[in-house]
Formats: C-alpha cells, sequence, structure tokens
C-alpha cells in the first residue's frame, strides 16, 4: 500500500489505513495508548456479545474472522478466529446467549473438541503447483 507507515511491530495504524479501515466500518486504534476496557453486553443475546467483543478488538487492534453467513460452509467451526498481529495464542470461539438452551451443535461440539487437541498452528501460502507438498504435509499429520 502506497504511502503507508504503519509498524508491524505494534498494533496501532497510520492515518491511510485507519481511513480505509472507516471507508469498511472499522476502528483501529491510533497510538500506543492502552484500549479501554470494554463493558460488558447490556443483555444476554449473541449479538451483544458479538457487538462487545467486535468493538474491543478493533480498538485493541487485533485481528479477527467472523463469517457472516455460514448457510453454505462446512457445519460447526467456531464463529471467531482472534490473534494480535504480534502474535500469541490464536483465539477460536463458538458465541452463543446467556440462555441456557442455548447450546452448540453437534457439529459445533466435534470442532471444538478436535480443535482443543491441537498442538500446533501451521500457516502457509499454497498454489496449484505445491499441492505435492500440501499432500506431504497432511499425510505427516
Amino acid at each position: 500500500m502506497t504511502g503507508c507507515t504503519c509498524s508491524r511491530f505494534t498494533p496501532h495504524y497510520c492515518p491511510q489505513c485507519q481511513a480505509l479501515a472507516a471507508r469498511a466500518g472499522l476502528l483501529l486504534p491510533t497510538s500506543g495508548a492502552i484500549p479501554p476496557v470494554a463493558t460488558a453486553p447490556t443483555e444476554g443475546s449473541e449479538a451483544a456479545l458479538e457487538t462487545t467483543l467486535r468493538t474491543y478488538l478493533a480498538s485493541a487492534g487485533y485481528l479477527a474472522y467472523h463469517t457472516h453467513n455460514s448457510k453454505r460452509s462446512a457445519p460447526g467451526f467456531p464463529d471467531w478466529a482472534v490473534i494480535h498481529p504480534d502474535g500469541g495464542p490464536l483465539f477460536l470461539w463458538e458465541l452463543k446467549s446467556q440462555s441456557q438452551s442455548a447450546q452448540p451443535s453437534p457439529a459445533q461440539r466435534r470442532w471444538l473438541e478436535a480443535l482443543s487437541k491441537a498442538t500446533t498452528v501451521e500457516t502457509g501460502l499454497y498454489r496449484p503447483s505445491d499441492w505435492p507438498r500440501m499432500q506431504r504435509l497432511l499425510e505427516r499429520a
């Protein structure tokens, strides 16, 4: 990105990236100030928790992924993937409302159980010509 002055060593962003994020409806931190602690959701709905989480993650500089419409995706994968750009744990979270009747589906339980047993996270950029390497990685696991 031309004109970007973001540091890869801090979770704070330059004015150009701030403007791009604002156009996408996101707020990014601009200084080294400690982000405010987010207040707990005012209601017990999943949507309220999601709003609180989204606001906090943006103000604290986290990278987060949330599938907004998973209707055509494989069932069960957690709602949120969250990591700080400086590293640390990769959080994979399923959100539910406060209601005791809001329970994870069998597919969600299966994913959460399998993910809780993960010992490492491997990342990579692959192209079709990399398939033999990808296959070796999968067979090694």
